[in-house]
C-alpha cells in the first residue's frame, strides 16, 4: 500500500486523516505526498497544507487540520501512523476551537457528524472536524470562543452535548521521539508478554494497554520506537512539555534461562520540538526468577512512605509497629511510623496518609488511640538507626515482615513492573512551596522526594533498574532514602543504604556465639575475660541513684556496643562479704549508661563508684540443643564458656577459653558424664 490509500485529504474542511492500513509512515513521506499532490492543476487553487523547516521538523499552515482523536476503524489518529519528525501548526490560533463537554446529557458524535455545522446555543458555529468520546472533546473551525454552559448541538447530526468550559484556541505541538540502546529481548514471549515501552506525561501513563507501538506489535523483530506525541494543546504546554519514557519488562512466569529484566526509563523536556532520542538500556536480572503469581504473595511486606507528623494531647499505648490508623471524624488513614510517647501528649509521624486529619479527632488503631492536637504537618524523612548506632533521616520505611531479602527485592520489583497500580505515597517540594505528598501508581514510581525548585532542598538519585534498590551478590542496595527492617534473620547484614540526605551507611557487623551440643536444662554462661578464665566484674561501675525498689540500673561508664540487646546483668555489692553480694538481673533493654526492665527490682541500694557491674554475652538455662546469641562486634573479646548440668542425666562441667572475633564464635559443648554425683 502508498500512503496515499491510507491518509486521506478532505478539501472541503482542510483536514487530513487516516483513513486505512496499519504502514506507519515518516513524516517526510507525508509532505512528500502532500507536495506531490498539490502541484497538481486541480490543487493550484488550494492552500498548502504543511511546509518543512529541517527534513525532521514540519509545520501543518494555512489552517489545514490533522485528526488526532482515536475514534473509529481503523484509528482517525493520524500521528498514530507517522514517525521520524516533529509536527508543529502555525495557523490553528483563532481558527480552531478545542471543546469539553460535561458527560451529564452528553450524546456521543459518529463519524458522520464530520463537517456538519455545530451550534452553540442554536447559532452557528462552524464545521466539527474532530471529536473524542471518551473525552468528550470536539475540534470545531470556529474563530470565536464557545462561552461555558453553552447548548452544543450538530445539524443534522448525531453529537450534542453541554461546554463544561470555554472552548480553548492556540498552536499544537507534536514532537518525535525514539528510543536507541541495548534492550534485552524477549521475543519468544507468549502474546502479550514481550516487553512494552510505556510513556508517563502529566502523571498518568497515556494510551496504557493501547500502545500503538513498536512497529507490528506482537510480531515486531525490535521493542524500540519511534511515534509522535502531542506537548502542546491550544498554545499550552501539556506538564511543560516534559515526558518520563519506560521499560519495566517482568513477565509472569521468569525463569532462570529467561528471567525479568533489569529495569530503565528515561525523562525529557520536549518543549523544543524536533526529533529526539531517548536512551534505554536493559538486562536480564538473574535474581528475578520468581513468577508473578508467587512474588504477589509476599504482600506481608509494608512499602511507608513519610507524609508527616501530627500532634496528640493525649494516647492509651504504644501502637503496633506499622499500624493503619484511621480518623474519627475525617475518616482519614494513615500508617504509625514513630511516636514519641505512651502517655499524655506528643507526635506521630505519619506514612501512606489518604485524606485530611482533623485537629481534636480520635486517631485509632490496633486497639490504640490518640486526641490530635493539630493538623498534620508535611514532612518527607524521619530519622532511624541502626541498632545503638546514630540517627540519620530515610523517607521509605519498608517492613521486611521477616522474609530473605532476596524475596523483598522480587516484591519492590514486581509492585513496580509495568501495569501495576500498587499506590505509592511520594513527596513532592515544588517551586513557592509547599511541601505535599500525593499517590502514584508503581508503574511510574521513580524516586521517594521530588524537587521541584529552581534550587533544589534536596535532590534524590532515582535507581533505574529497580526504584527501591538493586540486589547483587546476596546483598540489597537501597536506593537513597530507603530504609529496610525485620528482614530474615540470616539477612541482617546483607544490605547497604543511603539516607536521604546522601549518605551511604552500612549495619554494623553483627555476630553470633553459638554453643552447641546442649539438652534442655543445661546451664550457660558465656563471661568476659581480663585474661585466662578471670571473668572481668569490673566491666562497669555503678552510677548515682540506683536505690532499692528501682527497675533500672546506670552505671558511669557507656555501656559497650557489644552489649546484647537484652539479658543478663550480674552487679556486685563489693561491701558485702556474704555469698549474696553478687546478684543476677535480668534486663530487657539498655541505652547509653541505663539498663531498663530489670527484674526483679532492685533488691539493694548500689554505693556509686564502689560497687561493680557485669554483663556475660550469654548467662540462661538452654531450652533446646544449642543457645545463641547475637551481638556487634566492635573488637576482639576473650571469654570463658562454661556448661553445667547437675539434673538427670549430670555431666562434669565443660569449661573453655575463646575468642569472640568479627566472625563470631561457635563451640561444642562436651558431655561427659558425672557418674559419681548422686
Amino acid at each position: 500500500m502508498a500512503i496515499q490509500d491510507d491518509f486521506t485529504i478532505d478539501y472541503v474542511n482542510k483536514r487530513i486523516y487516516h483513513s486505512s492500513g496499519t504502514t506507519i509512515y515518516t513524516v517526510n513521506a507525508l509532505y512528500s505526498y502532500l507536495q506531490n499532490t498539490f502541484d497538481e492543476p486541480e490543487q493550484m487553487d488550494d492552500p498548502i497544507p504543511m511546509s518543512a523547516q529541517t527534513p525532521t521538523e514540519y509545520t501543518l499552515i494555512n489552517g489545514w487540520f490533522m485528526n488526532e482523536a482515536r475514534e473509529g476503524s481503523p484509528s482517525r489518529n493520524c500521528f498514530e501512523f507517522l514517525k521520524g519528525g516533529a509536527v508543529k501548526t502555525d495557523g490553528q490560533n483563532g481558527e480552531i476551537q478545542i471543546l469539553t463537554l460535561s458527560s451529564s446529557g452528553y450524546t456521543n458524535a459518529v463519524a458522520t457528524d464530520i463537517g456538519k455545522t455545530v451550534k452553540d446555543d442554536g447559532a452557528d458555529t462552524g464545521p466539527l472536524l474532530d471529536y473524542d468520546n471518551t473525552k468528550r472533546k470536539w475540534w470545531i473551525r470556529s474563530s470565536s470562543t464557545i462561552a461555558s454552559g453553552s447548548t452544543m448541538t450538530i445539524t443534522s447530526g448525531t453529537g450534542a452535548g453541554t461546554a463544561s468550559a470555554n472552548s480553548s484556541t492556540g498552536e499544537q505541538l507534536w514532537a518525535n521521539i525514539y528510543t536507541l540502546g541495548s534492550i534485552e529481548e524477549d521475543l519468544t514471549a507468549p502474546a502479550g508478554q514481550k516487553q512494552q515501552i510505556y510513556i508517563e506525561q502529566n502523571g498518568a501513563r497515556i494510551f496504557s494497554g493501547t500502545e500503538w507501538w513498536p512497529e507490528g506489535g506482537e510480531s515486531a523483530t525490535t521493542r524500540h520506537i519511534d511515534i509522535l506525541l502531542k506537548v502542546k494543546e491550544a498554545g499550552v504546554e501539556i506538564d511543560g512539555a516534559q515526558i518520563t519514557v519506560f521499560l519495566r519488562h517482568y513477565q509472569s512466569q521468569p525463569t532462570e534461562s529467561n528471567p525479568a529484566d533489569l529495569y530503565d526509563h528515561f525523562s525529557i523536556d520536549l518543549s523544543s520540538g524536533g526529533r529526539n532520542a531517548v536512551p534505554l538500556a536493559t538486562a536480564n536480572d538473574l535474581n528475578n526468577t520468581s513468577y508473578q503469581s508467587t512474588v504477589s504473595g509476599y504482600n506481608d511486606i509494608t512499602i511507608a512512605f513519610v507524609n508527616g507528623t501530627i500532634n496528640y494531647s493525649a494516647i492509651n499505648g504504644s501502637f503496633p509497629s506499622f499500624q493503619t490508623v484511621t480518623g474519627s471524624s475525617s475518616g482519614a488513614t494513615g500508617i504509625v511510623l514513630k511516636q514519641t510517647s505512651t502517655s499524655g501528649s506528643g507526635t506521630l509521624t505519619l506514612g501512606n496518609v489518604v485524606g485530611t486529619f482533623q485537629n481534636g479527632e480520635s486517631i485509632s488503631g490496633g486497639g490504640v488511640s490518640a486526641t490530635s492536637s493539630s493538623t498534620l504537618t508535611e514532612a518527607y524523612k524521619m530519622p532511624k538507626a541502626f541498632e545503638q548506632g546514630s540517627e540519620y533521616n530515610y523517607s521509605v520505611i519498608i517492613n521486611c515482615a521477616g522474609r530473605p531479602l532476596s524475596q523483598v527485592y522480587e516484591y519492590l520489583k514486581y509492585v513496580t513492573r509495568i501495569g501495576s497500580t500498587f499506590t505509592m505515597y511520594p513527596t513532592i517540594y515544588p517551586q513557592g512551596g509547599p511541601l505535599y505528598h500525593t499517590t502514584k501508581q508503581g508503574q511510574l514510581y521513580i524516586r521517594a522526594h521530588e524537587d521541584t525548585q529552581t534550587t533544589p532542598t534536596n535532590t534524590f538519585s532515582p535507581v533505574k533498574a529497580s526504584p527501591f534498590g538493586t540486589f547483587a551478590g546476596g546483598k540489597f542496595f537501597g536506593a537513597q532514602g530507603v530504609w529496610i527492617e525485620n528482614m530474615a534473620a540470616s539477612d541482617i547484614q546483607n544490605f547497604q543504604l543511603i539516607d536521604s540526605d546522601g549518605s551511604t551507611r552500612t549495619p554494623p557487623n553483627k555476630q553470633s556465639i553459638t554453643i552447641t551440643n546442649l539438652l534442655s536444662d543445661d546451664r550457660v554462661a558465656v563471661f568476659r575475660t581480663t585474661s585466662g578464665t578471670t571473668i572481668n566484674k569490673a566491666m562497669y561501675t555503678a552510677g548515682a541513684g540506683n536505690n532499692t525498689g528501682n527497675t533500672t540500673f546506670v552505671v558511669n561508664e557507656s555501656i559497650a556496643v557489644d552489649t546484647p540487646a537484652s539479658g543478663v546483668i550480674r552487679i556486685v555489692d563489693t561491701s558485702d562479704t556474704t555469698n549474696t553480694r553478687e546478684k543476677r538481673y535480668t534486663y530487657t533493654s539498655w541505652s547509653g549508661s541505663t539498663f531498663s526492665g530489670l527484674s526483679p527490682a532492685l533488691d539493694r541500694a548500689y554505693t556509686q563508684t564502689e560497687d561493680t557491674a557485669y554483663v556475660p554475652f550469654i548467662d540462661t538455662t538452654a531450652s533446646g540443643t544449642s543457645v545463641s546469641v547475637t551481638v556487634i562486634y566492635t573488637t576482639d573479646r576473650t571469654i570463658l564458656v562454661r556448661v553445667r548440668r547437675y539434673t538427670p542425666t549430670a555431666i562434669l562441667p565443660f569449661e573453655t577459653t575463646g575468642t569472640f572475633g568479627s566472625t563470631g564464635y561457635s563451640t561444642s559443648a562436651i558431655r561427659t558424664v558425672d557418674s559419681i554425683v548422686s
